[in-house]
């Protein structure tokens, strides 16, 4: 089993027939559906271990390869028979590289199922930045609120690398979110896991920036969702990668992006690619 420092086992059907990796960030109070729900809707029988990103502010959270570093640590030292990589938004950067990985050391390549992919970038962030900012609408004026999204504007506009991008939008967050989080009478405890979660996914996106997976994802099956703003629809929109943007196969979901992995229409097409892999 694999250990909770850096994978959580959501089932465990013994792996006698492999195990899938499942690539994202998930955190407590997430509004988007998870792959626990996934899972909880594919047939019974699949070993899946989840992603444990590492904790805040470690060395690990540095950069990609500390990253991969971190989850692929006790996969080497196991070595267990992967059948599939999962992945959900920029969680499909990570997992094509750690698909790369694995194939160094296992004789058949693993599987690579991608949902609504993202490669990140500056925007990227700046969109969690202001999703937080939103959030704190509940405890700070609205003015607060016109003043912290200008505030996070300035610093995209004065620090255009990601990786500063990343630094000055956790200070950001933190100038603004301590004042009015005490306010509201939340104690010291929660406010840092708070800033510890956000800084945290904002260091998971920057980190995945240096990685380039599309070589990857040409043999990748993607799944997209119905939200324009997400996965593949979003990056055709923007031009992100250009004519280098190809999978290997594509399914569209009725369904929107933040309740795609709850779909059990979704979960049937895994569970489908899954059993047509294992049989090949």
């Amino acid at each position: 089993m694999a250990g909770s420092d850096s994978w959580r086992t959501l089932v465990d059907g013994g792996g006698s027939e492999g195990i899938v990796l499942a690539v994202d960030f998930d955190t407590t109070g997430r509004p988007e559906a998870r792959f626990s729900d996934l899972v909880a809707n594919l047939p019974g029988g699949l070993t899946v271990w989840e992603t444990v990103p590492p904790e805040a502010g470690t060395p690990a959270t540095r950069s990609g390869a500390g990253f991969l570093d971190h989850w692929s640590a006790r996969l080497e030292a196991e070595r267990p028979q992967v059948r599939a990589l999962l992945g959900f938004c920029a969680g499909s950067v990570y997992a094509s590289a750690l698909a790369d990985r694995i194939s160094a050391w296992q004789d058949s390549e693993p599987l690579l199922l991608i949902f609504d992919p993202e490669i990140s970038v500056a925007q990227t962030l700046m969109w969690q930045y202001h999703k937080v900012v939103g959030f704190m609408s509940s405890v700070i004026s609205a003015e607060d609120v016109a003043t912290a999204r200008a505030a996070g504007q300035e610093v995209h506009d004065r620090t255009p690398a990601i990786g500063a991008l990343k630094d000055g939008l956790v200070a950001l967050i933190r100038e603004i979110g301590e004042p009015a989080f005490s306010k509201v009478g939340l104690d010291e405890v929660r406010r840092e896991e708070l800033f510890s979660v956000f800084e945290s996914f904002l260091c998971y996106l920057a980190a995945a920036s240096e990685i380039d997976p599309l070589d990857r994802w040409r043999d990748a099956v993607a799944f997209s969702s119905a939200s324009p703003l997400s996965g593949l629809r979003a990056m055709r929109a923007s031009g992100v990668a250009g004519e280098r943007l190809a999978v290997a196969r594509e399914l569209e979901i009725d369904v929107e992006h933040g309740a795609m992995l709850s779909h059990k229409g979704l979960a049937d097409a895994v569970a489908e690619i899954l059993e047509g892999s294992h049989r090949g």
